[in-house]
């Protein structure tokens, strides 16, 4: 899981995806979260996209793509 967090960091970086990555480690952050998926969930301009928790590079570009031209 770490090595995939750290590969989408770079990829993110280097194809100017902006990227934030909060470690959700009190239950302060947790109710601060967006939704109740206080364990992992990936947002997109501002949208809940998924809580898959196998994501990896090529699931990254799949979601950019998809709501960059939506």
């Amino acid at each position: 899981m770490c090595q995939n967090i750290e590969a989408i960091k770079i990829y993110c970086e280097t194809n100017h995806v902006p990227v934030s990555l909060i470690q959700v480690d009190t239950l302060h952050k947790a109710k601060e979260l967006p939704c109740v998926f206080n364990n992992w969930a990936v947002f997109y301009n501002g949208n809940f996209v998924t809580v898959n928790l196998f994501l990896d590079v090529s699931y990254i570009e799949k979601i950019v793509n998809r709501y960059a031209t939506t």
